[in-house]
């Protein structure tokens, strides 16, 4: 009974983390500290995307080459980009993480667009 349970649990939470916010809702990353909340994100083509400062300033910047963004985002403010084309987008902070060879560590995450 408890492992039953813990599978419906478990498919529960695998259908929330993969639900991709439709065309026109709104989607908000959370810079606070030294992570974006959440780091990754699921949308459809044409929705659009707000990063917010909620602690610190950041920066969002795009790289491996897929979309053009470089946006300082003071404490309190934010930065928004609609995406009209299917893919994955990678951004990062600049203040908060490193970039070698491709790889980014730390405050990084990205936004897949299906």
């Amino acid at each position: 009974m408890i492992r039953r349970i813990t599978l419906i649990v478990a498919a529960i939470v695998l259908v929330a983390a993969f639900t991709v916010q439709p065309a026109g809702a709104a989607t908000v990353i959370k810079g606070s500290g030294t992570s974006w909340q959440p780091h990754a994100v699921n949308i459809s083509v044409g929705a659009k995307v707000t990063w917010k400062a909620v602690s610190g300033s950041h920066t969002v910047t795009a790289y491996k080459g897929k979309w053009t963004k470089n946006t300082t985002i003071a404490q309190g403010t934010a930065t928004s980009f609609t995406f009209k084309s299917k893919g994955v987008y990678k951004f990062r902070c600049r203040f908060h993480s490193t970039l070698n060879n491709g790889v980014c560590s730390g405050m990084c995450g990205k936004v897949v667009v299906g």
